[in-house]
């Protein structure tokens, strides 16, 4: 799926241990999607896909931050396909406290950004949907709109609600000037850089993940850097 579902869910989407991977977040896992979809209707479980919000508890890492943007009728193909998967297993469910607990764990510099100079709590999933809707990357125009959805749907997860870095490793978007298309294209979809360097992830997938068409992808690559040349005056 073009939003990376198997990324986190598994390629069967039967879940994953986010915590065997990151030990900061022990105890969270990414949730069978077969088990999950027959208990939702399609009202609950768009939103969960739009606001971060769960029936019956709080949920984290999930990107309901980007897929609150999707149209209605992406919306609706996305909720179609998930019911599809076949039921599996279910899955544990984060133990009480976790959010607490995964707190105290943090590095010191966990979401410390230059803009605001302050440490962020770990958040849940609605949490990081209010800030990514507040800090979406600028409109430069119509003939942008389907790259600036992408770029804020996608890339975002790696590089900022606003592609600007705060808060991520995969820092801002500047780099993208440093590329020509025949590298950035091979950036996005082999996840190498123009020295011909694997880009190093540190949990998940990279650029190859996201099955973008080679249309979407100049479309991409075009506001990505309009977007980085109108920062730079």
């Amino acid at each position: 799926m073009l939003f990376g579902c198997n990324g986190c869910h598994g390629a069967d989407y039967s879940g994953r241990d986010f915590g065997a991977a990151i030990p900061i977040v022990e105890g969270l896992w990414a949730s069978n999607i077969s088990r999950t979809m027959p208990a939702m209707s399609d009202v609950a479980l768009e939103r969960l896909l739009r606001i971060g919000v769960h029936p019956d508890r709080e949920i984290y890492v999930m990107p309901s931050k980007q897929t609150q943007f999707l149209s209605e009728r992406d919306m609706a193909a996305l909720i179609a396909f998930l019911r599809t998967i076949p039921v599996g297993e279910a899955t544990p469910v984060p133990p009480a406290g976790f959010e607490a607990a995964v707190t105290a764990r943090l590095p010191d510099d966990y979401w410390l950004t230059q803009q605001e100079g302050e440490r962020r709590g770990y958040h849940n999933a609605a949490e990081e949907v209010v800030y990514f809707a507040s800090h979406q990357p600028p409109d430069l125009g119509p003939q942008s709109a389907r790259g600036r959805m992408i770029a804020s749907s996608l890339c975002s997860t790696c590089h900022g609600a606003a592609l600007d870095g705060l808060g991520e490793p995969a820092g801002d978007i500047q780099g993208a000037l440093a590329y020509d298309d025949a590298a950035f294209d091979r950036l996005l979809t082999e996840s190498v850089d123009r020295m011909g360097k694997r880009v190093a992830v540190e949990w998940g997938f990279g650029h190859e993940a996201q099955p973008l068409s080679a249309a979407e992808r100049r479309d991409v690559i075009a506001y990505v850097r309009a977007l980085a040349r109108s920062r730079e005056r």
